[in-house]
């Protein structure tokens, strides 16, 4: 009886060629993503930072507005726009929410949204 030679280990060249594709696909999704978190990590800071500021709640809506997209076009953010900022003022508090989204083509036609909701209140 012969002996069989012993088993093949390891992956093919197909299989190779399929895993680091999907790697590429993987890495390229978040190449495109933490920009776009970093971004909005950087809104939130922003928003943070008009707490700090003990005028803010005399400020007029439009002043408010004004002064936000300052603070984001000094930090380079380009995603959201005064449409984009709601501003609520009652009982001798205000809410400011930051609400938007970004959308990204991954390939041709395939894109992905992110939505970011963020508010802070200065009383």
């Amino acid at each position: 009886m012969m002996k069989l030679i012993s088993k093949q280990r390891g992956l093919t060249a197909i299989s190779w060629l399929v895993v680091i594709a999907v790697a590429v696909m993987f890495i390229t999704l978040l190449l495109r993503l933490i920009p776009i978190y970093i971004e909005g990590y950087s809104v939130y800071n922003s928003l943070e930072g008009l707490k700090d500021d003990p005028k803010v709640a005399t400020y007029s809506n439009r002043t408010i507005r004004k002064t936000l997209l300052k603070r984001f076009n000094i930090n380079s953010i380009y995603s959201v726009t005064g449409e984009d900022i709601y501003i609520t003022k009652k009982s001798g508090k205000t809410i400011i929410e930051v609400e938007y989204e970004v959308r990204k083509t991954v390939v041709g036609n395939l894109d992905f949204v992110v939505r970011f909701q963020k508010e802070i209140t200065v009383q």
